[in-house]
């Protein structure tokens, strides 16, 4: 009479402290238990400080880079003012620019760049970056923390614009901006093989700097583009003795 085989004992055991502490390291990070609602009140409140502040002046953009089909390439510099309003509004104003040396207009530069299919009234990218928490068409969420003490918003644009959403790295304890991935809206941008923005914020708020690349191929057609910007210093006003 053959004898039953004993079946092997289950020696799985319970998980040692070490392993608990790498399934906690391991899991993704969570907003607070408030929902984050108190680190979004704090970002927006130090971001309306911010914004009262560079109220007094305007900020200077100065952008260059280079844009093409893949075949024949583009230099263009630009310089751009941006003036802050009291209330948390943003206004951008073209100064002047120029592509291979030639002054343009900002028509033409729009035109250049493959940008003339967009109305202006969507926005240009970085304009969803300047003072996102301020704005009525985002809709902010808390998402978790991130790496060196900070938080992780996501904002997300509630009406028809170039930008669908703009991720905000901010400092946890103070709420103030660190840098922002803009993430773009439509159908280029979901086919884009490569695509960039993001924005690095100076202390009182304002861009420091700003990169973006993009790269689109679909059969015979290709574009794309480097484009950097930097804050620089305001040009003085003429003085009496210069002015003609």
């Amino acid at each position: 009479m053959a004898m039953a085989t004993p079946m092997p004992r289950n020696r799985s055991r319970a998980p040692r402290p070490l392993g608990l502490l790498a399934l906690l390291l391991a899991a993704p990070a969570a907003a607070a238990p408030d929902g984050g609602d108190a680190i979004v009140a704090r970002a927006r409140a130090a971001e309306a400080a911010q914004v009262r502040q560079l109220a007094r002046a305007p900020v200077e953009l100065h952008t260059t880079g280079r844009f093409g089909d893949g075949k024949t390439m583009h230099t263009f510099e630009s310089f751009r003012r941006i003036a802050y309003g009291s209330d948390g509004g943003v206004a951008e104003t073209f100064e002047h620019a120029q592509v291979d040396g030639r002054p343009v207009t900002d028509d033409e530069l729009r035109k250049a760049m493959g940008m003339n299919d967009q109305a202006k009234a969507r926005g240009d990218i970085i304009s969803w970056a300047l003072a996102p928490l301020s704005s009525p068409d985002m809709e902010v969420a808390a998402v978790g923390p991130s790496p060196s003490g900070g938080y992780t918003l996501r904002c997300r644009v509630t009406r028809d614009a170039v930008v669908a959403v703009v991720m905000l790295i901010i400092d946890e304890r103070s709420g103030r901006k660190r840098t922002a991935s803009i993430e773009m809206a439509g159908m280029k941008a979901k086919l884009a093989d490569r695509l960039e923005n993001v924005m690095t914020y100076a202390d009182d708020g304002a861009p420091s700097a700003f990169r973006s690349s993009f790269h689109f191929k679909m059969g015979w057609i290709e574009r794309m583009a480097e484009v950097r910007s930097e804050r620089v210093r305001p040009a003085p006003p003429a003085s009496a003795s210069t002015r003609p």
